[in-house]
């Protein structure tokens, strides 16, 4: 069950990180992997993650250390899948369901947006600085960049409810963020900040589950009921 839990958290980590969430159904013009590093979290084994990106399905690899996982996000079947690899399991949800929370981007409502203008080189590509201001004066420094797919999250209706307007830029002009920084009464974060960017064709198995994995979805569905007691 220790198992189990660590891998719900990936789950809740892939939910933090986004940073929009429109219906994953468009095809993306990139085809290749950016690595990402979370330096706020590397203690927990959460601290780097793979974004693979082919046409319009998505892979987000996470962790390591025996405690593996990857998330596929499949529009044409309208599915959101946990693999996790110790296990040889998966965990599938459909993106209509209500998977987040009803304070899923409680922090950010009503925050605005504001681009720079100035630019700057993550991982050997040009991006734009945005600020994003929220109500307690916390800021988001992003810099975001054009040509490398849209940074997405589940499509379901709860997380296009709860994203805050500049999230639904993100999707209608095709960003990617490449660094991630937030500011907290004066102390500056590092969220996330793309290490490595590879553009190449990826392995249709990529976005498979597995043959052989075993589907825990029941099992999901039990923790997301005990918890919302």
């Amino acid at each position: 069950m220790k198992t189990v839990a660590r891998i719900s958290h990936y789950i809740i980590l892939a939910a933090m990180i986004t940073l929009s969430s429109a219906t994953l159904s468009m095809a993306q013009d990139f085809e290749g992997i950016i690595q990402y590093k979370f330096p706020g979290m590397t203690g927990n084994g959460t601290g780097s993650m793979k974004y693979m990106i082919q046409d319009d399905k998505l892979r987000i690899q996470m962790g390591g250390n025996g405690l593996s996982a990857a998330m596929l996000y499949l529009p044409k079947e309208s599915s959101m899948v946990m693999l996790m690899d110790r296990m040889q399991s998966y965990m599938k949800m459909e993106l209509n369901q209500k998977t987040l929370p009803d304070d899923y981007n409680k922090e950010w409502k009503g925050s605005t947006m504001e681009k720079t203008g100035q630019t700057k080189t993550v991982a050997g590509h040009e991006c734009e600085v945005w600020v994003v201001t929220a109500g307690d004066g916390d800021t988001l420094n992003m810099c975001m960049a054009q040509g490398l797919g849209t940074f997405m999250a589940p499509g379901n209706p709860m997380a296009k409810k709860h994203a805050p307007a500049w999230a639904h830029q993100i999707i209608a002009d095709g960003y990617m963020p490449l660094e991630v920084i937030k500011t907290t009464g004066g102390e500056q974060q590092y969220v996330m900040q793309a290490t490595k960017i590879e553009q190449k064709a990826l392995d249709t198995d990529l976005f498979k589950i597995p043959e052989g994995y075993r589907d825990m979805s029941a099992m999901m569905e039990q923790m997301r009921n005990i918890k919302n007691r």
